[in-house]
């Protein structure tokens, strides 16, 4: 008779050996809240720097005078308005440099250079004569310049006279000064005038022949 026999292993794990986790905030959270105002006094003090910079680019500009306005006479307004012929200005720039109207550009700088020994043989007070030299110096660059002069003669052509339209090339001082071309040698037209004869004495040969073979 055969006798069987069972072992039974039992394994136990101690509970207490096994500690649980436990996430622990750390004083990480205030510490990065206490970073807050050093942000903010970092931004405060780009801001001062910037400021600090404005002024200081403010006060570079300050030094340098510019011209309150642009001199030059080129814009769409003034395109319109001298279309309509109103005046794009009231200043009569060749009476300024005393100089005719469609006279030549050589004519400008001379003007110009008599006019400013004109106004600094006067004894102007400095004031006085730096206004003038402005003023000059305005009516030189439009004159000596062809597309502030070829918007200036179009709107003076224009003035007064809307029933006709012109152009602003017609205008152009460069353009008439050129005047008419030089004249050409006349064309020989005997040879063109050969060829035209035997054109034509080939066309009636034909027509007489296509008339004889068809009788």
């Amino acid at each position: 008779m055969a006798l069987s026999s069972a072992t039974t292993t039992t394994v136990c794990i101690p509970c207490n050996n096994i500690i649980p986790t436990k996430f622990i905030f750390s004083t990480n959270i205030v510490f990065s809240v206490k970073k807050l105002p050093r942000r903010l006094c970092i931004r405060s003090s780009s801001a001062e720097n910037s400021a600090g910079t404005t002024e200081f680019d403010s006060d570079s500009e300050s030094s340098i005078q510019l011209p309150e306005e642009s001199s030059s006479l080129i814009s769409i307004l003034n395109v319109e308005r001298a279309l309509r012929g109103i005046p794009i200005t009231d200043v009569d720039h060749y009476g300024r440099l005393g100089i005719p109207r469609g006279c030549p550009y050589e004519m400008v700088p001379v003007a110009y250079n008599n006019k400013v020994r004109e106004l600094e043989s006067q004894g102007l007070e400095e004031d006085i004569l730096k206004k003038k030299l402005e003023l000059l110096r305005e009516s030189y660059t439009i004159m000596s310049s062809p597309d502030e002069r070829r918007m200036y003669d179009w709107s003076l052509a224009r003035e007064g006279n809307t029933e006709k339209f012109i152009w602003p090339y017609e205008v152009d001082v460069s353009e008439l000064q050129r005047g008419d071309p030089p004249p050409q040698e006349p064309e020989d037209v005997g040879p063109t005038r050969l060829v035209g004869y035997f054109l034509l004495a080939w066309i009636l040969l034909a027509i007489v022949l296509s008339i004889g073979l068809n009788l």
